[in-house]
This record gives C-alpha cells, structure tokens and sequence, in this order.
C-alpha cells in the first residue's frame, strides 16, 4: 500500500473516496468538511441535524456523491469532543476512516489529517499519528488463508492539505509515522505467524536480515556459547526442546562505537510456551505462539531505529527458546544457577519467561555495561487482572525512567502504568533450598515476577514491561479497537522507539 502526502483540495481529488470529520457537539461542519458540504448541497449539514452523523468518537458515517464530487464516496468520521482530542485520537481517527471505505470497496483514499489545524499539536506530530494510525489499521495478517479473493484491500491513501505552506512538516511527520508503523507491522507479523514457522533460528535469520539491510551489528549467542557464559537459567528453560535456543543480539551505533554503551532493550521470546512439565491447559494453549512478542518488538524497534538514526548507543537483546515437556526438561524442584551466580529454585516450570530474562538481563547490564535497559515481556496473566488489556505494566527502579514512560505511552497510545515494587514482595520468592524461587504464588503475580527480575539488573536504570494484556489477546479476549487488532497487536515497539528519540533528544 502506497502512503502519499499531498498539497491539495480534497473536493476537487478523484479516486473512491475521501475522509473528513467532524467533533462532536458540532452543528455544522467547517473546514475540508465544510467545502464537501457546500459541493453536496448541504447534504452533511442535513446529516447532522437529523442526528445521522454526531462526531462520537470512533463513528464513522459513509455516503454517495453521485458524481457532486469527482471522489465516488465521504466518509465522515468523529473526533469527539475538541477539548479531549490528543494524538491518539488523530491515530484512530485515520484507521477509522480509511477502513470504513476499504470495507466499503475504495481502492484509492484521500484523507484530510486529522488535528492539523488545532494550535495545541505540531504539525509533524499530527502527520505522524495519521500516517501510523492508516497504516496500522490498514493491516491485515492472511498469509496462510488459501483464498483472498474476497478479502478487501487499499492501493493508495493521499493525506491532503489546502495550504503548500505546511507540506514540508507534514511529509516529515508522515515518513518518520510510516517507518514507526511498518516496524510496528513487522512486530505484528513475527507475533501471528505460528510457532512451527517462527523458531528462534527463524528470528535470528530475521535479526540478520534486518542488520543487513539496516547496517546493524549482528551476533548470536548459542547454546554453546551460552554455556560457557553460563546462563544456567536460559539453558535450563530450553533443554525441554529440540529446536536450537539463541540469544540474538542487535547493535546501532547513533554515536560511536567510542560512546557511552547506551540504551539497552531486552525482549522475551519463548516462541512457543506449553508450560513445560507445570503444563498449562489446553483451552487457549495455541496462542501461546505469541510468547515471543516482546522480543518481536525489540527487533521491530531496532529496525525503526536503525532508520530514523537517533544520536544515541542503542543494543537490542532477545533470549528466544520453546519451552516444551520432554524427557529432557526442566522440572519443578530444580536449582538453575544465573549468569550472574544466584541460584534459582524452580517452582514452575511455567515461570519461565523470568528465568531467559535473567541472563540476558545480566549479559546487557554487566557484560555490555548498557544503561538504561528497559525489557519488555507477555510475563503474567495476573497482569490481565490487574489492568485488563489498555494498558501495560512498567515496573521501575528509576523515577526518572518511569516517568519518561508514561509520558511516551500517552502519546504513542501504547499506554503505560506504574505498578508498586516494595521491598516487602521480595519475601514470596524466598527459597528454603536456593538464593529465590521462580514463582511466588498467585497474590500480586506480576509484582512477584518483577521483582525476581530485579535480581539481575544490579544498579543499572532499569525498567521491566509487563505486556501481557496490552499486546492484545494473549492472555484473554482480544478486541478490535481503531489501528489496533486483536492479537499481537506491536506493543511496545513504538515505545521502544519513542524512548531511544527521547534519550536522543537529552543528550
């Protein structure tokens, strides 16, 4: 699919269809949708008296021109009200209106950019969030459907604006969303292909591919390699498989190889995770060819990265493994021995997604010496508990580091929280036969988890994302909502990459 960024007037554009909105509360509509008004003879205007179009959020309303414009359909779509409009909104607002006139049979789609004429919002920043929220929402996953005959898809989308005075801001705006949002994709991808394509050699090869076309340094730790790092944690959640374990490593260099180690983004993926021998159950077992999104994000991010060229040191770190049953794996009871010498007792088998974290966490802070180091992760279902699918969980030793996260979360719409970390947790993985458990029980399951990672990051700024909830779907119910789907949806990816930019931008 083609995005362009056009100076323009979209009453005089031809093609399938065009997008212009209209907040809520208002009584006639101005602006692009106001000269779309006047060429339908105040067709829109009758619309909204009659309270067939009322600029709700996330409404959208499709009708005919007969040949009153040379665009063969409007889409008008709701903002909602004008004092609540954010980015994220602008983000919606895009992948609303061009899916409505995709579902509608549009192959070619001119759009207005949603926000652009509000004084609170930069230019660049609005074109961003449409050029994301277009080609998010656009998205479809149907490699392995035999037949797509009948499936609905968009050649072209032009966002248009009147004045040639703005174009500038608005094509860098929309190149730097559409490298975001393609990175984001490929997140999306690596999440929803199933775990007999997607091993971690597969990723690895995927990682290569990436450093290759994006000039990244590339490495791969092994099994025997990790073996004499020993990473007895890694290792011992991966001696259940067959298929090669790795921990795969990506290196952007933004400013020298001389410079500080820089920013350290670690990702977890179990490409498929039964449970081990604490087997899991088999209701919504298939979805666990999902476990690997974190670390899914982490390549996205550094691919994006790689493009948008921030000055800034930035490692990408994924510990990849199934985590299977077998004559050969781990079991509960078992004591595995980190990288960096502490002793885990094992409690479940199904509490693995801690233990790879463990070693690669201890590989970036004190081998690489990265800081800060951020890991992202579908750790726990008792994150879905505690805050249901919108949000992710951001469990921090740094103020300063957690704070950036939230900021960065409300903008992208990758929204974040800040969960508790008090040292009295640390009490339910004390072990009676090791240095910690790997599992604490059922009570506050997402603190537990975090705070068993905290043993690996010493005093390196650091912040651990819960994402089982967020990513969409894995753990729960997915949903369609906008630009997100249902599975596997990118989270974090574009926090990853909004946090290197911002580190960037201190410095």
């Amino acid at each position: 699919m083609e995005l362009k960024v056009q100076s323009g007037d979209i009453t005089t554009w031809k093609g399938d269809g065009i997008v212009v909105n209209l907040f809520e509360g208002a009584m006639s509509p101005d602006g692009a949708a106001g000269a779309v008004d006047k060429k339908l003879r105040g067709l829109l205007t009758r619309m909204i008296k009659q309270g067939e179009i009322k600029g709700k959020l996330g409404s959208t309303t499709i009708v005919h021109t007969f040949d009153k414009l040379p665009a063969e359909r409007v889409c008008v779509v709701g903002l909602g009200k004008q004092t609540e409009f954010t980015l994220d909104r602008a983000r919606h607002a895009a992948a609303n209106g061009v899916c409505a006139l995709r579902n509608a049979g549009a192959k070619k789609i001119a759009s207005v950019v949603h926000g652009a004429g509000l004084d609170h919002l930069t230019l660049e920043s609005v074109a961003q969030a449409n050029a994301e929220g277009i080609l998010l929402g656009l998205w479809q996953f149907r490699k392995y459907f035999t037949s797509n005959e009948e499936v609905k898809t968009v050649d072209q989308v032009v966002l248009l604006d009147r004045d040639p005075a703005k174009l500038k801001a608005l094509k860098e705006g929309a190149t730097r969303g559409e490298i975001i949002a393609n990175a984001t994709n490929l997140a999306r991808d690596l999440t929803n292909e199933p775990s007999n394509v997607v091993t971690p050699t597969y990723l690895a090869n995927v990682a290569r591919e990436i450093a290759k076309k994006y000039d990244l340094d590339f490495d791969v730790i092994d099994r025997d390699k990790a073996k004499k790092l020993g990473m007895g944690a890694f290792l011992g959640v991966a001696q259940g498989s067959d298929e090669p374990p790795c921990i795969i490593i990506l290196r952007y260099w933004g400013s020298g190889k001389k410079g500080a180690p820089g920013l350290g983004l670690v990702g977890k993926a179990i490409t498929f995770d039964s449970g081990g021998i604490s087997l899991k159950p088999a209701d919504g077992m298939q979805d666990m060819k999902g476990d690997m999104a974190g670390g899914a994000a982490v390549l996205a991010a550094m691919q994006a990265i790689a493009q948008l060229k921030p000055a800034i040191n930035v490692t990408g770190i994924v510990p990849a493994t199934e985590n299977l049953p077998s004559g050969k794996a781990f079991k509960p009871g078992d004591i595995l021995r980190a990288m960096n010498g502490k002793t885990i007792e094992i409690v479940s088998t199904d509490a693995e997604g801690r233990l790879i974290l463990a070693d690669a966490l201890v590989y970036a802070t004190q081998t690489l010496k990265l800081s800060p180091v951020v890991d992202a992760a579908t750790l726990t279902g008792a994150m879905v508990i505690a805050l249901g699918h919108h949000r992710t969980g951001v469990f921090c030793n740094d103020k300063e580091l957690g704070e950036l996260l939230f900021k960065i979360g409300e903008e992208t719409g990758e929204k974040n929280w800040l969960m508790p970390m008090d040292p009295e947790y640390a009490e339910q993985i004390k072990s009676d036969w090791a240095d910690i458990k790997n599992s604490g029980g059922r009570p506050a399951g997402s603190i537990i988890g975090a705070m068993f990672i905290k043993n690996f990051v010493g005093e390196t700024k650091w912040a651990h994302l819960d994402i089982a909830g967020s990513v969409g779907g894995l753990l729960g119910t997915g949903k369609e909502d906008g630009y997100k789907n249902k599975f596997g949806n990118g989270t974090p990816t574009r926090t990853f990459v909004h946090l290197a930019l911002a580190l960037a931008a201190k410095k």
